[in-house]
């Protein structure tokens, strides 16, 4: 335990006491000092309560509204003074633009001036904010706030920047009229045909004034005061159809007059003028058509268009009309005098091309002068009267005889119409000459009669015996003349009237025909010489002798068989036991001919046989009836 020692407590010395004059003076200064900030508080408040007694219902001194004192004015005192200072309101005005036309517009045209009224009233309020609260807190501290606001508006100078008063009705009225005058809607281009007449109207690009963007620019520009140039801003609306010139100046020249079509030449062997056919601007305009076709760039083109096929019925009728056969010229020759004339005139031949009329209308619409030429082929004859003089018809070159005497008049008769029929004829260089074209066909309405001919196995009455007559006589002139046989048929026995077997030609009309070919290289006239009283018959064939010369020798007997047995008819128009030969015994046989043909310096051209193969033919005898057989009739 730790030991403690007693202590004495020490001994407090007096101090000695300080003057009383000190503390009397601080006492006098604390008091002095406590009369002057009592005496300053007064001041202040007496002071500030002058200040505002200055200051009822004006405006407070250092607020000034855009550097015009307002310092100690009444509210109309201010405004009026404003209202001088802003007549007229000093903003620059604004041009406005529109295409080639200009506006100026002032802040009075558009309904801005200054508002001194709520000018003065913003002045006026400086330093006389109101309490946001109803207690005496919020008193004090818009008491404060005011008192602060008054003070530096007293030293440092308060600018109020007041509005404009704006009437933008004014405005609005003045863009509407400019509207009246800019608006306009889009109008799309027509055509249209009345009549014959094309009608257009033209496209209109629609415009339309955009109000509020316009406005707001120009108030925007003046409030600015920038003196600045507006655009109008002004919609744009494009016709999809804008332009139908392509199809007006199509549709023009279709319907500038009828389309006339004519033949190039006129018509020699008709002897008339060329023909020709008009299609009026009626019809044409009914050909026509008109289609809106889209554009790459969205707009529409009217393309007018031509279709000339609803013709097509309407040419093909013309077609008929003009079609014709070409028909060769039969002529005859004078060997006397070497003259040659017309015995049945040449007949060009023509054919209207019907696809290629179509595609000459569409030309002729679509072109100034409307006018095309008909599409006519034209097809020579091959014997053509205009160019006797080229055939080189000048000599006999081939002749052919057969003889009839001892027919009957009716045979005879048939034998002159055929002669007569192939007399005259004309065969062209290279062309083939049809016996059976040349005579048509062997019936009454020709003028043939009923003779003897051959049917079967027999000889029997028909139309047109001796008609062979004529085709033996011609193939004996172009045989013996060397000119190539195209086609011959030899009868089917051996015909007394044509002299040796093997040089007689049958025809049937239409299937068995006699042919040959001219290779003289020149026309030939057929001429035929019937001389009734010596009964024959002679073809000549008239034209350019060739150069070549004909051996012709036979018959050669290859076989020969001998007749049937005879053949008896009874004849009800016979007397009773009166027996009629009519037709004789005749040998079947094959026979051949050899023609060769050389040159002028005796080189074979052609060297042929002309075989013939001939049934037998049994007699023929008609008998009058006896009793047994008319009892059995």
């Amino acid at each position: 335990m730790a030991n403690v020692r007693a202590t004495t407590p020490p001994t407090v010395q007096p101090q000695p006491a300080k003057s009383s004059w000190f503390g009397t003076l601080v006492r006098v200064l604390l008091m002095l000092l406590t009369v002057v900030i009592w005496m300053a508080a007064v001041f202040a408040v007496g002071s500030i309560y002058y200040y505002q007694r200055q200051h009822v219902n004006r405006i407070y001194d250092g607020v000034s509204v855009r550097g015009i004192n307002m310092s100690g004015l009444t509210l109309a005192e201010a405004e009026e003074r404003l209202s001088v200072a802003f007549d007229p309101y000093p903003l620059a005005p604004v041009t406005v633009r529109y295409g080639d036309q200009s506006w100026t517009l002032t802040a009075a045209d558009l309904g801005v001036d200054f508002d001194a009224g709520s000018a003065a009233e913003a002045a006026y309020e400086i330093g006389r904010r109101a309490a946001l609260g109803v207690d005496a807190a919020d008193r004090v501290a818009a008491l404060q706030a005011n008192l602060q606001e008054q003070l530096s508006a007293y030293r440092f100078g308060r600018e109020v920047l007041a509005d404009e008063a704006v009437d933008r009705s004014a405005g609005l009225v003045w863009l509407e009229a400019r509207a009246r005058e800019i608006n306009r809607p889009v109008a799309e281009a027509t055509l249209r045909v009345d009549g014959l007449d094309v009608v257009t109207t033209p496209s209109q690009t629609g415009y339309a004034l955009d109000v509020s963007a316009s406005h707001a620019a120009i108030y925007q520009a003046l409030l600015n005061n920038s003196g600045a140039t507006v655009e109008l801003a002004v919609n744009e609306e494009t016709p999809l159809l804008a332009d139908v010139s392509q199809a007006d100046v199509f549709m023009r020249q279709v319907l500038s007059g009828p389309v006339v079509l004519t033949a190039s030449e006129p018509d020699l062997d008709a002897q008339a003028p060329p023909p020709n056919y008009t299609i009026p601007q009626e019809t044409l305009v009914n050909l026509t058509s008109l289609e809106m076709t889209p554009q790459l760039d969205g707009s529409m083109q009217l393309l007018a268009s031509l279709d000339v096929e609803p013709l097509r019925p309407q040419v093909q009728e013309w077609a008929a009309e003009l079609a014709r056969e070409p028909r060769d010229a039969r002529l005859d020759y004078d060997p006397e005098t070497g003259e040659i004339s017309v015995v049945t005139p040449s007949q060009t031949g023509r054919v209207l091309d019907v696809d290629a009329t179509l595609q000459a209308i569409r030309q002729a619409t679509l072109s100034d002068e409307h006018n095309a030429t008909l599409p006519l082929a034209l097809v020579e004859p091959a014997v053509n009267m205009h160019k006797i003089d080229e055939m080189g018809i000048v000599e006999l070159v081939a002749t052919g005889t057969t003889s009839f005497r001892g027919s009957s008049a009716d045979r005879v008769h048939n034998i002159a119409t055929a002669a007569t029929a192939v007399d005259n004829t004309v065969v062209a260089p290279g062309a083939v000459f049809s016996f059976n074209d040349t005579i048509g066909d062997v019936n009454a309405e020709n003028g043939y009669t009923d003779s003897l001919i051959i049917w079967g196995d027999r000889t029997a009455v028909g139309i047109g015996g001796g008609v062979c007559q004529v085709s033996t006589t011609a193939f004996r002139a172009a045989f013996l003349g060397g000119f190539p046989i195209e086609e011959r048929w030899n009868h089917g026995y051996v015909v007394s009237w044509y002299g040796q077997p093997g040089l007689d030609a049958t025809i049937y009309t239409p299937t068995v025909d006699f042919k040959f070919r001219n290779t003289t290289g020149h026309h030939i006239i057929i001429k035929a010489d019937l001389n009734e009283a010596k009964g024959t018959l002679t073809f000549n064939f008239y034209g350019t002798k060739p150069d070549w010369d004909v051996d012709v020798t036979g018959p050669e007997i290859l076989k020969e068989s001998p007749p049937p047995p005879p053949i008896y008819q009874t004849d009800a128009s016979l007397g009773a036991g009166e027996v009629r030969q009519v037709e004789y015994a005749k040998n079947g046989m094959d026979v051949a001919w050899r023609r060769v043909i050389r040159d002028s310096a005796g080189e074979v051209l052609s060297d042929e046989v002309l075989e013939s193969s001939y049934t037998p033919w049994a007699a023929y005898y008609l008998v009058g009836p006896t009793d047994d057989s008319a009892a059995a009739g």
